[in-house]
């Protein structure tokens, strides 16, 4: 997320399914309307981001429909933005500089080289470079710095401790543009960045063993959501019990980002990981149409974060707004409630 990164290469991991320990818990009907195969997978096969640019078109689960055919339509006020919410400006003094070298760029969605495409970018910092799942950095082009999402876990895509992720959305075609600069970097080229930065993605430390986690997502908003998923289930972190339910926006099939990825982890793992595409960026209908699910996790003490674009953040905040007055909620004074636990974390750019 770069504002935009996101990030995927090559997996080599195995993953170690826990059984039992599910959102299927009492007081919870998160897993009741889905449907999933016996065949649970055990291990990751390698995946390749090049197959996700093919058009995908017999699925059969978890696919949520366009908005224009929801029945329900969300009247109330759009909710403005607080500052809270929205990334602050890059700092001025920067304290150290690493050079990263780049070892591959893939064009996952979009024309390549032109507005639109988003880019999968592999770079090797050699371990010089630590940060926590769910951070961002930042990137120094010419003399421009901009804020991009890590994708990757700490260890890296290949789990060797000396790369990250970045997933870069080309918004410009101007040679001083830091996304289009990136975009066209080739193997061997070096970067030059700095951090990292920022903690509202990232999962709070003393949380509740098996805690709930509610990840709502638009485009490269996926970015530090893939960084903390790639911890839990591709590192084999013992004792780890975290339950994650990720939505995932995106226009069409062929622009949702690292949906073969989440669709193996969700196979592997269908007791703690629930993804839920939500095309035509029905996002704030899927939320919407599970709303009675999030409401009950949410006052069960889950977290909920949301990331990508600010377009997206006053529908989301409006659709909360309309469920809570379906359900008769006092919808301020619970999110405040939630912000003071620290249970609602937005970052949008």
């Amino acid at each position: 997320m770069s504002l935009m990164a996101d990030a995927c290469s090559v997996m080599h991991a195995k993953m170690l399914p826990v059984k039992n320990l599910g959102f299927n818990h009492s007081g919870s009907r998160i897993f009741s309307n889905l449907s999933f195969g016996n065949n649970t997978p055990t291990s990751l096969p390698c995946l390749s981001l090049s197959k996700e640019k093919q058009q995908h078109s017999n699925y059969n689960h978890n696919v949520i429909g366009m908005s224009g055919r929801r029945a329900t339509k969300l009247n109330a006020a759009v909710i403005p933005l607080e500052a809270a919410e929205v990334r602050l400006d890059v700092p001025v003094k920067v304290e150290k500089l690493y050079t990263t070298t780049v070892v591959s760029v893939e064009t996952l969605v979009g024309p390549k080289g032109g507005l639109g495409e988003v880019c999968h970018i592999v770079l090797d910092h050699g371990g010089s470079f630590c940060f926590t799942e769910g951070q961002y950095l930042i990137v120094h082009f010419q003399s421009i710095k901009r804020y991009f999402s890590i994708a990757s876990c700490s260890s890296g895509d290949t789990f060797d401790g000396k790369t990250l992720s970045l997933c870069v959305r080309r918004a410009e075609l101007l040679p001083d543009s830091v996304s289009n600069f990136l975009c066209n970097v080739k193997a061997g080229d070096t970067v030059e960045i700095s951090g990292p930065s920022g903690g509202k993605m990232v999962f709070e430390e003393d949380r509740k063993i098996n805690s709930k986690h509610i990840m709502v997502a638009t485009a490269t908003g996926v970015a530090p959501f893939r960084s903390n998923i790639q911890r839990i289930f591709l590192t084999n972190l013992l004792g780890n019990t975290d339950n994650i339910w990720l939505i995932s926006g995106a226009d069409n099939y062929n622009s949702l980002l690292y949906d073969k990825e989440f669709t193996q982890i969700q196979n592997g793992n269908i007791e703690r990981f629930r993804y839920q595409r939500a095309l035509n960026n029905s996002v704030d209908d899927s939320i919407y149409g599970s709303g009675d699910e999030i409401f009950t996790l949410l006052n069960d003490g889950a977290y909920i974060y949301i990331a990508g674009s600010n377009t997206m953040l006053p529908g989301i905040k409006d659709t909360f707004a309309k469920i809570a007055q379906e359900r008769g909620v006092d919808w301020p004074k619970m999110l405040e409630e939630l912000q003071k636990n620290n249970q609602w974390r937005v970052e949008v750019y």
